[in-house]
């Protein structure tokens, strides 16, 4: 499942020439009009509730190094054409894809039950590039965070951050949600885990349809696009005010970069290449101490 997918995810890099940026994921949703499935809180800035100046969008190599500054090559610039904060959905657009790109199908969540085997693709902060974890759909949550019709999966599946905008998918790899939230902390401080999110593939389909990106369950090819629905595709509204907040003593957080990106994207793979190294020497050190 994952050689079959993980070549339709992206990783999105986004940059502002202040300096901040945003890191997250994607998934191709249509390989004729080149669209990618994100978060929005991935794309747009919260500061100016628009896009990112500089969107880079990165496919996956036809065969993973580990070395990031191998692994993340050749970018392309993405466009965001519609989003929705209050769904936290947008839709990227680039102008080419890899040959061989195949569009990620959607699956019906009414084939989703409660204890069906799930995996998420995406590039966790402090991880490895297009990382695979799995687990199961744990329940599912109406209305999340208050917006009405924002569905979402519950799973134990590990998500984190740079994990957003990734596909949840079943077991024969389609999409069944938006990999959005992630519960770490409760009001208290007592430490919470495998208690993650994912906006529901119906959500995002509905929302889609009404950008004009109409996709069938299953991978059915849409019909060609008419010149009213590729007008129809244009940024949609921004929301006034932020989603309200869950009203629980837990609060889910949405899975962004806290810490603002050096604008140069080689400064930030080798801020990428660091926490790795940092990592790895935790590790070993905790590997030394054990021994003793």
């Amino acid at each position: 499942m994952y050689q079959k997918t993980s070549k339709s995810v992206v990783l999105l890099l986004c940059a502002s020439n202040e300096g901040s940026g945003e890191l997250g994921t994607g998934s191709v949703v249509d390989a004729s009009r080149r669209r990618i499935l994100t978060n929005a809180h991935v794309v747009i800035r919260d500061s100016t509730r628009q896009p990112w100046p500089t969107i880079r969008v990165y496919f996956k190599p036809a065969k993973l190094t580990g070395d990031p500054k191998h692994d993340l090559a050749d970018p392309i610039e993405g466009k965001v054409v519609a989003w929705n904060p209050g769904l936290d959905l947008a839709l990227v657009e680039v102008p080419s894809l890899p040959g061989g790109t195949p569009a990620l199908a959607l699956d019906d969540p009414r084939n989703v039950s409660v204890g069906d085997r799930v995996a998420a693709i995406g590039h966790p902060e402090q991880g490895g590039l297009w990382t695979l974890t799995t687990g199961v759909v744990s329940t599912l949550v109406a209305d999340m965070g208050g917006v009405k019709g924002k569905d979402v999966f519950q799973t134990d599946a590990s998500i984190n951050r740079g994990n957003s905008g990734g596909p949840l998918l079943d077991a024969a790899g389609r999409i069944v949600g938006v990999n959005t939230l992630m519960s770490r902390k409760a009001a208290d401080g007592l430490a919470i885990t495998s208690v993650n999110f994912s906006v529901r593939s119906d959500v995002a389909r509905r929302w889609m349809q009404a950008q004009g990106l109409k996709l069938a369950y299953g991978g059915s090819a849409p019909a060609a696009p008419t010149a009213a629905a590729r007008a129809a595709v244009k940024p949609a509204a921004v929301a006034a005010s932020r989603p309200a907040e869950i009203a629980s003593p837990a609060q889910p957080v949405q899975i962004s970069e806290t810490q603002p990106y050096q604008y140069d994207p080689d400064a930030l793979i080798e801020a990428e290449i660091s926490k790795m190294e940092d990592l790895e020497s935790e590790m070993q050190g905790e590997i030394r101490r054990r021994k003793k």
